[in-house]
C-alpha cells in the first residue's frame, strides 16, 4: 500500500466525506440501469466506473478506517477496473458496493471533528506512528493508548496546529477571564505556539513566556530557580510536559507556586499513564535507555498519577484534575475528546474560607457534632477536580458540594432531618436473585431522564409510551420483582473518587427531589449497581446468577455478551435474541412476544437500556425469571483491560464512539441467534 503523510491523509479524508453523496447516487443509477435493462452497462459508464475505482482506491489507503472495511474497498476497486461482462454479476458488485458506501458514510462521517480552538472542521492528525514504534522497540512496557492525555487518533489539529494537551488548555482559559481585573498576567514555560497564539489574541491577557535553553522566550530561567521573579506575580501560568526533564522537580513545584497569586491558576500537566501509582526516575541514562524507561529519548521521569498529586500538594498546591465532567460530555463528543483527556490545575485556593464566612462557621459546628463531617469537608477541597468555575469569584459548584455533604454523612442526626431511599447491599441483592429466584429491574440516571422526558442517551430517544411502562415497573408491587437503584443518594465513601464526584455534580437538589417524587419511603430497593462488577471477587459472586442455568440473551444488536471472554462460560446454554442497538422500545412487542416463547425455567438475561427494566418486569409477571444486567459484561471486559476504553466490536453507550462496532465472525455466537429484531 501506499504510504502518506499526515497532510495527504487529511485532504483524503475530506475528499472521500465530500464524494460520499454523490457516489450513492452514482450507484444507484447504474443499479436501476444493470438491473432494469438485465443488460451490463455501457462503455459510457466505464468513466463512472473509473472514478469509483479511484475513490475506493482512496479510502483504502486511509489508516484511520479499520483494516477490514479497508480491505473491502481494496476487494471493490479490483473487482471494478476488472470489468465484469454480466448484468447479474455487476448488479451483485453494485448491491456491494451499496453495502460498502454504507459503512464508510458511518465511519468517515463520525470521525469528522471539530478543533475547539480554531473551529475548523478537521480529521484530526494522528501521534506519528514513529512514536509508538521507537517505544516499542526500545521495550516501553506501555501504548501510546496508556497515556493521559495523548490521543492516538485525535492528536493535532492540521489547521492551527494545536496538540490535544494545547486544545483543552485553551478550553480551560476561555473561563479564566480578567473580571475585576484590568489584565491578568500569565507565563508558559516551554511556551506552545499553540497556546502562545491564543494567549497573544486575549486583550485581558499580558502574555510572557521562559525558557532554559531556546532564545525567543520573553527571558530564561531555571524552572528550578526563578529568582528573578518576584513573590505572587502570576495570574496564570502554563508548565505543559516540562517537568519531565527538570532533575529536581520539587525545586521547580515550590518555585511555580511562589510566584502564582494566591487566587491564580497553574495549569501543570505530565506524561502520565492510567493506573500507574508510583513513579519512575532516573538520571544520566542513554537515549536508548531513556526511551526503554520513560517512553522518550529526552525525558528522565515517568510520572504515576498519585505521586504526581502528592507532589504537588507536598508543594503547597490544592490540585483539581478536570475531566468529561467539568468540561461536559457533549464538548468531549464535539471536540475529539476521550475519556483519558484529563488535565490538572494547581490552585492556592487561600479565599475559599474568606469568601463565605458563615458556611464556615456552620461547618465548624457540626465538625464538632459529628466526626464524619471532617471527612467530608476533606472532599470538597477534591471536589475542585469537578468544579466548573472554581477559579476567580464564582464559587456557586461549590455550594452544590455542600448541598450533597448533608446526605453522604449516615448517622442519626442526619437522618431525622434528611431522607434517601433504602437499598439493599450488593450481597442481599445476590442472595435475592441466585438464592430465590428474584428478577430485577434496574434504574439509574438514565431510567430516571426517560420518565423525566429527558434524552440522555443517543441510543434512546424521548417515548412517552417507555416513560409511562418505566413509571409503572417502578411502583410495581410484583414478590418475585426486585426494583434496583443506584447506590448514591446517601454515603458515597465506597465510590470511586471520579464516579463520587460525577454523582455529585448530577444529584443536585432540583433532580434529587425529581426522583423522591417516584420511590417510597417505606420501601427497601435493591442495589442496581450488581451489574457493575469490576473486582475478581464481584466477577465471581455476579457468575453464580446464571451457574448451571440455560439461559436467553436478550440484548442489543453487537452487544455480543461474553463474546471473546469467559464471563458466561459456566452457563448450561446459551440463546439469543437480538434487537436494535438504538430504540429498541420500537419493537417491544415483538421482543416480549418471542421471550414468551422460550420455557419458563429458562434464565433470561436483560442488556437492552431502559427497555430491559420494563421487559424483567413483564417476564417477571409470566413467571420467568429475568434479571436485568446491563453493563455486566463491559464492565467484565474493562476490568480485564484496565481502562474504560471502547471495546472495538461490542456497542456501548458509555465509551466515546462506543457505537462504531467493528464485525465479527464467530461461529459460536452466531448459532446461539434464535431471534434477530434488528433490522
Amino acid at each position: 500500500m501506499t504510504e502518506y503523510g499526515e497532510g495527504e491523509i487529511n485532504q483524503m479524508k475530506w475528499q472521500a466525506y465530500g464524494q460520499l453523496a454523490r457516489l450513492k447516487q452514482k450507484i444507484l443509477m447504474l443499479y436501476q440501469e444493470v438491473t432494469e435493462s438485465k443488460r451490463p452497462w455501457g462503455e459510457a459508464a466505464q468513466a463512472e466506473i473509473e472514478t469509483m475505482a479511484a475513490f475506493f482506491q482512496t479510502c483504502a489507503g486511509l489508516f484511520a478506517v479499520p483494516s477490514a472495511l479497508r480491505e473491502k474497498c481494496r476487494r471493490i476497486e479490483r473487482a471494478l477496473l476488472k470489468k465484469p461482462h454480466n448484468a447479474e454479476r455487476q448488479g451483485a458488485l453494485l448491491e456491494e458496493m451499496f453495502e460498502i458506501h454504507e459503512l464508510l458514510e458511518a465511519y468517515i462521517g463520525s470521525r469528522a471533528k471539530k478543533c475547539s480552538t480554531c473551529k475548523s472542521d478537521v480529521f484530526f492528525t494522528p501521534i506519528p506512528a514513529g512514536y509508538e514504534a521507537t517505544r516499542k522497540q526500545c521495550g516501553f512496557p506501555y501504548w501510546n493508548a496508556d497515556f493521559q492525555l495523548e490521543s492516538k487518533e485525535n492528536y493535532g489539529c492540521p489547521v492551527c496546529g494545536a496538540y490535544d494537551r494545547d486544545r483543552l488548555m485553551i478550553a480551560f482559559l476561555e473561563e479564566v477571564r480578567a473580571e475585576g481585573k484590568e489584565r491578568l498576567r500569565m507565563l508558559q514555560v516551554a511556551p506552545s505556539p499553540a497556546i502562545e497564539r491564543y494567549a497573544l489574541g486575549r486583550e485581558d491577557i499580558q502574555y510572557e513566556s521562559t525558557d532554559l535553553m531556546f532564545t525567543g522566550v520573553t527571558f530564561q530561567a531555571d524552572l528550578q530557580d526563578m529568582n528573578m521573579v518576584a513573590d505572587e506575580t502570576y495570574d496564570i501560568i502554563v508548565c505543559s510536559h516540562v517537568l519531565e526533564h527538570v532533575e529536581n522537580d520539587a525545586k521547580a513545584m515550590r518555585e511555580l507556586y511562589r510566584i502564582l497569586k494566591p487566587d491564580g491558576v497553574c495549569l501543570v500537566l505530565v506524561p502520565l499513564i492510567v493506573g500507574k501509582q508510583d513513579t519512575e526516575e532516573k538520571w544520566g541514562c542513554s537515549i536508548e535507555e531513556n526511551w526503554r524507561r520513560f517512553g522518550q529519548g529526552d525525558h528522565s521521569r515517568l510520572y504515576g498519577k498519585e505521586d504526581f498529586i502528592r507532589r504537588l500538594q507536598t508543594a503547597g498546591f490544592y490540585v483539581n484534575e478536570l475531566g468529561k465532567e467539568w468540561f461536559g460530555e457533549d464538548f468531549y463528543q464535539e471536540y475529539g475528546f476521550d475519556d483519558l483527556s484529563i488535565m490538572y490545575v494547581a490552585t492556592k485556593a487561600i479565599k475559599l474560607v474568606e469568601r463565605e464566612e458563615n458556611k464556615e462557621k456552620e461547618l465548624q459546628e457540626l465538625r464538632a457534632e459529628n466526626k464524619l463531617l471532617q471527612q467530608a469537608l476533606s472532599n470538597v477541597n477534591e471536589q475542585l477536580s469537578g468544579l466548573r468555575k472554581s477559579v476567580g469569584n464564582d464559587f456557586a459548584i461549590l455550594f452544590r458540594a455542600l448541598d450533597n455533604l448533608g446526605y453522604e454523612i449516615s448517622d442519626e442526626k442526619f437522618q431525622e432531618r434528611l431522607w434517601y431511599p433504602k437499598i439493599m447491599s450488593a450481597e442481599d441483592t445476590f442472595r435475592e436473585i441466585i438464592e430465590n429466584k428474584k428478577s430485577i429491574a434496574r434504574f439509574g440516571d438514565g431510567e430516571f431522564g426517560i420518565m423525566f422526558g429527558e434524552q440522555r442517551w443517543r441510543f434512546q430517544g424521548k417515548d412517552e409510551k417507555l416513560a409511562g411502562r418505566l413509571k409503572e415497573a417502578l411502583q410495581s408491587k410484583q414478590e418475585n420483582l426486585l426494583i434496583g437503584l443506584n447506590d448514591f443518594y446517601g454515603d458515597l465513601s465506597t465510590w470511586t473518587k471520579r464516579a463520587a464526584d460525577g454523582v455529585r455534580i448530577y444529584l443536585t437538589p432540583e433532580v434529587r427531589k425529581k426522583h423522591y417524587a417516584l420511590l417510597e419511603h417505606d420501601r427497601e430497593y435493591a442495589c442496581a449497581n450488581i451489574s457493575r462488577n469490576e473486582t475478581p471477587e464481584g466477577v465471581k459472586r455476579q457468575k453464580q446468577i446464571w451457574e448451571g442455568r440455560d439461559c436467553v440473551f436478550i440484548e442489543g444488536f453487537q452487544t455480543r455478551m461474553g463474546v471473546g471472554n469467559d464471563l458466561f462460560d459456566n452457563a448450561k446454554s446459551i440463546v439469543r435474541i437480538l434487537c436494535p442497538a438504538e430504540n429498541a422500545f420500537d419493537r417491544y412487542e415483538d421482543i416480549y412476544n418471542e421471550a414468551l416463547k422460550q420455557p419458563k425455567d429458562r434464565l433470561m438475561l436483560l442488556a437492552l437500556g431502559p427497555t430491559a427494566s420494563v421487559l424483567a418486569y413483564d417476564l417477571a409477571r409470566q413467571g420467568y425469571q429475568a434479571v436485568d444486567i446491563g453493563h455486566a459484561d463491559l464492565s467484565y471486559e474493562w476490568m480485564l483491560r484496565g481502562n474504560h476504553n471502547k471495546v472495538p466490536d461490542k456497542y456501548s453507550n458509555e465509551a466515546p464512539e462506543g457505537y462504531m462496532v467493528e464485525e465479527i465472525h464467530d461461529a459460536a455466537y452466531e448459532s446461539q441467534i434464535i431471534a434477530d429484531f434488528h433490522a
